[in-house]
């Protein structure tokens, strides 16, 4: 239905660990929309989607802006921003830009680091998206420019949320190389030389234009050293009290 360049899914299916499944055709994921042709506006539409959250920054929205389609309601909600409340950038370019600028060996860990913790602690936005599952705004499509980080720290925030575990949700994060398996060989073959000195500028190429495996277990990591617990997390960080957990669970599994 979808091109796999759009890294276009959805997050239903998945088992919880309580025996239940994610509900299907609740959660899409995808990379930005104005890539989508007629067939695939189309098969949106199908979809009966309610609500659109673009987590890009303002400058890549000017850029790309989504395809205005009637009947759903929009959200551009930025999901990264500095220490000033300014956007982030974080789309394949820019990444490969900021990383290939630093002198650090271990760069691409570094860099992964950096932004991935900004967008699971204090952040607003993904504190909004996380109630949102509270109210009546599905079938939902959230995504960014590629759909891979912010997007992707989206899906597993969601999962944790509906239960799922750490192995499923790592599984799904990961199939984002497979959906951008083309994109991920054009930049390796284009840095080819120096990735042949360089195991770092490798693992760039890898995070610019697809995901590193450490990435979910670094977020999985980050949240167990600051709370006992996911329902701690979600309850102290989305105030997110632990009994709407229990009703979002309710609504969304099966």
């Amino acid at each position: 239905m979808f091109r796999k360049k759009l890294n276009f899914r959805e997050l239903g299916g998945y088992r919880t660990q309580d025996g239940r499944h994610v509900k299907e055709n609740v959660f899409f994921r995808s990379a930005r929309l104005d890539h989508l042709n007629t067939n695939e506006l189309r098969a949106i539409k199908k979809l009966g989607i309610k609500t659109i959250v673009d987590l890009r920054s303002e400058e890549e929205i000017n850029k790309h802006p989504d395809p205005i389609m009637s009947g759903i309601s929009y959200y551009k909600m930025s999901a990264l921003k500095d220490e000033k409340g300014e956007d982030i950038d974080y789309s394949p370019s820019s990444i490969l830009k900021k990383a290939l600028r630093q002198r650090d060996k271990n760069i691409a860990q570094a860099t992964l680091e950096h932004f991935y913790a900004l967008m699971i602690f204090n952040n607003g936005t993904f504190t909004k998206l996380m109630n949102m599952l509270k109210e009546e705004h599905t079938p939902i499509l959230f995504h960014c420019t590629a759909g891979k980080d912010r997007t992707g720290i989206a899906s597993i925030l969601i999962l944790l949320l509906l239960g799922v575990s750490e192995e499923s949700i790592r599984k799904d994060y990961l199939l984002t190389n497979k959906y951008r398996k083309k994109a991920l060989n054009r930049q390796h073959r284009r840095f080819k030389l120096l990735t042949h000195f360089s195991n770092n500028v490798s693992d760039i190429v890898t995070l610019s234009e697809g995901v590193l495996p450490e990435g979910c277990d670094y977020i999985f990591n980050l949240i167990h050293q600051r709370y006992s617990s996911y329902e701690e997390y979600f309850e102290q960080e989305m105030h997110i009290s632990k009994e709407e957990q229990k009703r979002i669970r309710e609504k969304y599994l099966k």
